[in-house]
């Protein structure tokens, strides 16, 4: 089990007995240079990496691992050469990823699961805990009922004759294509009301009660919060990886947060 600091080596005594363990987290935002969140999360699937000897280790990545994702550009692979090969030595290693989309990296396909095992999940995916609660888990964006402005982008930017159009681009306009939606949506965001951009409760425990989870566990709004939504049902949004360097961690019974620091030995690398 996870003690309260640290992950201990596993024990190849026990190993074969011992439940998967499964990390979660969320936006990351990687744009391909040597930030520090992209150092936090290649020092993280290190880490991780080394419980996959003896034990199955899951990472589920809830949205917006890239600052931005289309995987019928070629062009991106290289922009992202070094998160890629890290993610790919962490499935050499036996570590099994699952990806969810995001609003900036919903376009993925045959590539990630060539290059690094992904299994992509979409818009999203129900599991069950060590402690038989189920879980489900989605990015978050469509629980902000408020941000209608945001709503009706997502479902344009994700239309068939946008992706068709992308698509046809040559790279160089698409690239400032992309540059400038970027540019807009920080823009917008920033200046949106705090409540328009808050995960409605109400919604977020009918999606439960639709999924037949008790746990709805997301990301996206870059502000982590653990609420009671009543009747048994609970939601809990990540902190974003971007920021801090941390998650949620279940090691068989337990489900509880965690931080980089829990796994390695951090020293100038915090924050992004």
């Amino acid at each position: 089990m996870i003690p309260e600091r640290g992950l201990q080596p596993p024990d190849p005594a026990t190993a074969h007995v011992l439940p998967p363990l499964r990390f979660f987290i969320a936006d990351l935002h990687l744009d391909g240079t040597a930030t520090p969140r992209a150092r936090n999360f290649h020092k993280f699937l290190k880490a991780i990496s080394a419980y996959a000897k003896e034990r199955t280790v899951e990472l589920y990545i809830i949205g917006d691992l890239f600052e931005f994702w289309y995987e019928y550009r070629s062009a991106l692979f290289d922009i992202y050469k070094h998160d890629l090969a890290a993610l790919g030595h962490a499935w050499d290693a036996g570590v099994n990823i699952y990806l969810f989309f995001g609003n900036r990296d919903f376009a993925y396909g045959k590539f990630a699961t060539a290059r690094f095992g992904a299994t992509v999940l979409g818009d999203g995916q129900l599991i069950t805990l060590g402690d038989s609660r189920p879980l489900w888990m989605e990015h978050g964006d469509l629980l902000c009922t408020g941000d209608t402005r945001y709503l009706r982008f997502r479902s344009i930017i994700r239309s068939w004759p946008v992706k068709v159009l992308f698509w046809l681009m040559p790279w160089a306009i698409a690239k400032r294509t992309i540059g400038r939606i970027r540019k807009r949506t920080t823009a917008d965001k920033q200046q949106k009301p705090k409540d328009s951009i808050a995960i409605d409760m109400e919604f977020a425990r009918k999606r439960l009660e639709e999924k037949g989870g008790r746990i709805l566990l997301c990301g996206h709004t870059h502000v982590p919060q653990m609420e009671d939504l009543g009747a048994g049902y609970r939601l809990i949004v990540l902190p974003p990886w971007c920021d801090t360097p941390a998650g949620m961690v279940e090691d068989g019974s337990s489900f509880k947060p965690f931080a980089l620091s829990d796994l390695v030995e951090e020293k100038d690398d915090a924050g992004a």
